[in-house]
C-alpha cells in the first residue's frame, strides 16, 4: 500500500510541475489605437487572491503595453469588487465617452454559484448562475446572470469581449435571456455544470493561464502577426481540456468520480448572423 501510495504521489508530482509549453518572455512594442477608436478593460478578481491577480496582472499588462492607457482599465479586485461596483461599470464606460466601435474587454476571476431558475424563466438546466462579488455571505449579494445581461445592455459597444474565469460559467451562455447578443464574443472557462481547476504549483488558474499564454503570441497559429480573441480561446481550450482530463483521471483514484473542464464560446462577432471575421486583440 505504502509503495503504491509513493508512485501515485510521484505521479502527481511530475504531472503537476510539467511544462507543457515553454514559457518564453514576450516583449511588445507600445502601440497606440487609431484615433477614430478607443481601447477600454475592465478586470474584476475577487475571492481567491492569490491565483485571481497572477492572471488578472498579467492581462493588465500586456493590455496596457499594447495601446489601453491606464485610464481606459477599470481594475476592481477583492474589497473593491462589491455588486454595486460591478453593476455601475456600465455607467462608468458610457461617463468616459465610450463609442460603440471602440473595443471594450470584460475579465471576470471569481467564484461562482448556482441556484434554481427564477425569473425570465429561460435557463435550459433549470438553474441560474451567479457571480459571488466581495463579501457576498447573503444569497442577495451575489449577481445573477440576468442581472449582468441587463448591465451589459446599458453597455451600447459592438466589439465587446467578456471573458469568465468562474465555476459554471458555460451557463452565462446557454439561457435564451442570458449574456449573447450581436457584437459580442463570451468566452467561459467551462461548462454550465462544470468547476474550474487551479494549475498547480504556478499559483493560477488553468484556463486563464493558457489564454494569456495565447495572448503572449502563442496562438498566432496563422503568424500574421495579430491575436483574435478567437485565436486565443482555441489555443487555451485545447489545452485545458487535456490538462484538465489529466488532473481529472489522477483524482479518479481517490474520488471516484472524473472531474474535467471544458472552456466554452459564443461568438456573436462581427454579428450573429456572419461571425467568419475574428476580433484583433494583440498586435505582436
Amino acid at each position: 500500500m505504502r509503495k503504491t501510495f509513493i508512485a501515485i504521489f510521484i505521479t502527481l508530482m511530475i504531472i503537476f510541475s510539467y511544462k507543457s509549453i515553454a514559457i518564453e518572455p514576450y516583449i511588445f512594442e507600445k502601440k497606440y489605437s487609431s484615433a477614430e477608436t478607443t481601447n477600454w478593460a475592465v478586470i474584476i478578481t475577487v475571492g481567491e487572491p492569490d491565483r485571481d491577480s497572477k492572471s488578472a496582472q498579467d492581462l493588465y499588462d500586456i493590455l496596457k503595453n499594447n495601446g489601453w492607457d491606464e485610464d481606459k482599465i477599470r481594475y476592481l479586485k477583492e474589497s473593491e469588487a462589491t455588486k454595486d461596483a460591478i453593476l455601475n461599470i456600465s455607467d462608468w464606460l458610457n461617463g468616459q465617452g465610450m463609442q460603440d466601435d471602440d473595443l471594450v474587454i470584460f475579465y471576470f476571476s471569481m467564484h461562482g454559484i448556482r441556484r434554481k431558475d427564477t425569473e425570465p424563466f429561460d435557463e435550459p438546466d433549470g438553474l441560474d448562475e451567479l457571480i459571488v462579488p466581495f463579501k457576498s455571505e447573503n444569497q442577495d449579494e451575489n449577481i445573477v446572470d440576468d442581472e449582468l445581461a441587463l448591465m451589459f445592455d446599458e453597455i451600447q459597444n459592438d466589439n465587446l469581449v467578456i471573458i469568465f474565469e468562474t465555476c459554471y460559467s458555460g451557463g452565462m451562455i446557454d439561457g435564451d435571456c442570458d449574456l449573447k447578443k450581436s457584437g459580442r464574443i463570451i468566452i467561459t472557462s467551462a461548462k454550465e455544470d462544470e468547476t474550474s481547476y487551479p494549475i498547480f504549483l504556478k499559483r493560477n488558474w488553468l484556463f486563464p493561464h493558457f489564454f494569456i499564454l495565447g495572448l503572449r503570441g502563442k496562438a498566432d497559429k496563422n503568424h500574421d502577426g495579430h491575436i483574435t480573441a478567437e485565436e486565443s480561446y482555441r489555443y487555451a481550450e485545447l489545452r485545458t481540456k487535456l490538462r484538465s482530463t489529466i488532473y481529472g483521471i489522477l483524482l479518479f483514484i481517490f474520488h471516484k468520480a472524473l472531474f474535467n473542464q471544458h472552456p466554452q464560446i459564443y461568438d456573436g462577432w462581427p454579428t450573429n448572423e456572419n461571425n467568419n471575421e475574428e476580433l484583433k486583440l494583440i498586435s505582436l
